[in-house]
């Protein structure tokens, strides 16, 4: 049955429509449209763009209206009618250049129609939630979204001002408009929750950051709003700044920040001299003042020192501690406080930091404090010694995704020995740069430890020698027999990483999966001959720098 508004069609495209019923009768592409270019999608689209891109916003006439209202038809018919035969001819496809026709037509449609559509007549609430779905559609755009919206037309900026949610998510940098622009959000969020994110320092030009006197005065402007800030995070590079932040949160006392849930703390070294290993005399300050946050459960700190006894932390679900001298760390009992006090802890990272080493630990036969929910364990940049020392302090069985990193310059197998039997539920490993002697009892220590993680399916490698490879390539009772995916940021030289993943198939241990970085990629790309013998071995991917894999958020989900 025609479609009632078939009128709407010219005739053309009545022509057009008369030509789609040779589908029906077992054609497979229209009679004359054969080896017709068909346009790719990127080329529809861009089309698309350049023609909302030349209208210009006015208040239409009535001949405007009517214009628009026939044109959104036409292809709205057009679309009805190739859907129309699409249905007819099921299972058999629509020809590609048909296809191709309806989506052009429909995304003709789409942009007219809405050009009619009385959004300023919606009720508020309603226009509220559908500016609230296009302002956080993509996390990369609310900036830009949120102020092209108050600049659209009075209504909306009416809108848009009166929903504090739109306007919780804040980041100061250091610009002086984006400053500003901030600083204003801020006041627009009113008393609804917000997240603020603080750079000191532009990333892409170090050159430009917050004077002293601005940064001051922004940070005591966010500590106004103490009441409804729920995540904070600081990013800064000097000293001087470090001592500005732990200036004002010391003036917080027993205010404290009753909605804080997450505080993360950061300096970095971009705008320092990496050789100075110096520290400058620092007063030191409890946490947010001592004051209490009875809602924070994700501390970070990196290169941040605190009076630990003085500072409240407790029932945290994720520590990160980063960049300590032994002289600003914990101290062991300390440190022994907080780890009891968080029972639901599920990630702990130490990456140069954790409990203050003591020699006497030893003589003092403390137990370890139990930690039967920690998920995720990131040990980094740790000494022999101290490793050990780490691991004497905590249990935790149920670790599903250890990291070791830079865990080099020493023989590092009495730690992995020390670890063997720890984590036994570990799923996820990630190893980069971790030094061992592969000569006497290194490599049965090393095998020992891997054999204590049965479940083992995920290993991220980077910067290891061929005997960590060769730790799994036993002839009776291979490694790790769950191992089917593995992610390579560097490897060298390329042709033992392909040699070991030849093994495992020889072994009946075969890889599912390998993930290679983009330099790692680039590398075997050079060497077609070694990657044409990998991808015989198993599926190869060029992985892009920080993206998660479809493996590893499953085994994270399910541990």
């Amino acid at each position: 049955m025609s479609f009632p508004l078939s009128n709407a069609l010219n005739s053309g495209d009545r022509a057009y429509i008369a030509s789609l019923g040779a589908l029906r009768q077992g054609h497979t592409t229209l009679p004359g449209f054969e080896g017709v270019k068909i346009p790719a999608p990127g080329q529809i689209q861009a089309y698309i763009k350049n023609v909302v891109l030349s209208w210009d916003t006015h208040e239409f006439t009535e001949d405007e209206r009517t214009t628009i209202r026939n044109e959104s038809l036409r292809y709205l018919v057009l679309t009805y009618e190739i859907e129309q035969i699409q249905r007819d001819i099921w299972p058999r496809p629509l020809p590609p250049e048909v296809e191709s026709q309806k989506q052009f037509s429909w995304q003709n449609y789409q942009i007219r129609f809405f050009r009619l559509f009385r959004v300023n007549d919606l009720p508020t609430e309603v226009l509220t939630n559908i500016i609230r779905l296009a302002v956080w559609d993509s996390p990369r755009t609310p900036v830009v979204a949120r102020m092209n919206i108050t600049w659209a037309c009075k209504r909306w900026r009416e809108v848009a001002l009166n929903d504090a949610t739109l306007w919780t998510a804040i980041w100061f940098r250091p610009q002086p408009a984006q400053m500003e622009r901030a600083l204003a959000y801020l006041d627009r969020a009113k008393d609804a929750p917000v997240d603020i994110r603080f750079s000191a320092y532009d990333e892409a030009d170090t050159s430009v950051k917050v004077a002293g006197d601005n940064f001051r005065e922004a940070l005591t402007r966010i500590m106004d709003k103490r009441l409804t800030i729920r995540h904070l995070l600081v990013m800064i590079d000097t000293w001087e700044h470090v001592f500005i932040v732990l200036d004002v949160l010391s003036t917080l006392g027993r205010l404290g920040m009753p909605r804080l849930e997450r505080f993360e703390f950061y300096r970095g070294m971009t705008l320092e001299d990496k050789n100075a290993l110096q520290w400058p005399q620092v007063d030191l300050q409890p946490l947010l003042g001592g004051g209490p946050a009875p809602r924070l459960t994700y501390l970070g700190l990196n290169g941040i020192p605190i009076d630990w006894t003085r500072s409240i932390l407790e029932n945290l679900t994720t520590f990160v501690l980063c960049r300590l001298p032994q002289s600003y760390m914990p101290d062991l009992a300390r440190f022994r406080e907080i780890l009891s006090a968080c029972p639901r802890l599920i990630k702990l990272t130490l990456d140069g930091a954790g409990p203050r080493f003591d020699e006497n630990a030893d003589k003092m036969a403390l137990d370890p404090i139990d930690l039967p929910h920690l998920r995720t364990l990131l040990l980094c940049d740790l000494t022999r010694s101290y490793a050990l020392f780490v691991l004497s302090t905590f249990t935790a069985q149920n670790v599903n995704e250890l990291t070791l990193m830079n865990l080099y310059g020493e023989d590092f197998s009495d730690v992995c020995g020390a670890m063997t039997g720890m984590f036994p539920q570990t799923q996820i490993l990630t190893v980069y740069s971790l030094q061992f002697e592969p000569h006497g009892s290194g490599v049965p220590t090393m095998t020992r430890w891997l054999e204590s993680m049965p479940r083992l399916a995920y290993l991220r490698v980077a910067n290891q020698t061929p005997f960590f490879f060769g730790l799994f390539l036993r002839q009776q009772n291979p490694a790790a027999p769950l191992l089917k995916t593995v992610d390579c940021s560097a490897v060298e030289p390329l042709d033992i990483f392909v040699k070991w993943a030849e093994a495992r198939v020889r072994l009946n241990v075969p890889l599912e999966r390998i993930y290679l970085s983009d330099r790692v990629g680039e590398a075997f790309r050079r060497r077609n001959d070694l990657l044409q013998a990998l991808v015989k071995c198993c599926r190869v991917t060029v992985l892009p720098r920080g993206a998660p894999t479809p493996e590893e958020l499953a085994l994270q989900k399910v541990g």
